[in-house]
């Protein structure tokens, strides 16, 4: 019951996540696989709204803000000239390589090659961020 009661919730916050997204819904496997892909993302990055920034920003509220605008981090020069607004398309260039979408940038990480692997990880950082979008992290 209770797993049926969090499946419904979760497709509720992904349906409602796709005012940021195109095509259809992601499937539960695809928000699976995308969890286990962030894996490599938390070493930097946090989700959860008022957590402070780690190596990189905080990454509640992402969908639909600014680059270089979370509060309490300290972005390259090369990210805040970058004026990019963080929609699908654009996370799926910037984790396909960072140094293309925003060369100069400092992020460590070379990027992921399969577009299936991005597809996944967007959608389940979609869901992530949805609820704290706006939400300001803490301060490091």
């Amino acid at each position: 019951m209770l797993r049926a009661l969090l499946s419904a919730t979760t497709l509720s916050i992904v349906l409602a996540s796709q005012a940021f997204a195109s095509g259809p819904a992601p499937t539960e496997a695809q928000l699976k696989r995308g969890k286990l892909l962030f894996t490599q993302c938390q070493a930097c990055h946090q989700v959860k709204a008022g957590a402070p920034s780690m190596m990189g920003p905080n990454l509640a509220g992402l969908m639909g803000r600014r680059s270089a605008t979370a509060p309490g981090f300290k972005y390259s020069p090369a990210l805040q000239k970058a004026k990019l607004t963080w929609d699908v398309a654009t996370l799926d260039k910037w984790l396909h390589r960072p140094s293309a979408l925003v060369p100069g940038n400092t992020m460590a990480f070379a990027g992921m090659a399969k577009a299936e692997d991005r597809a996944a990880l967007i959608a389940w950082l979609s869901v992530e961020v949805a609820a704290a979008k706006g939400a300001a992290p803490a301060k490091k």
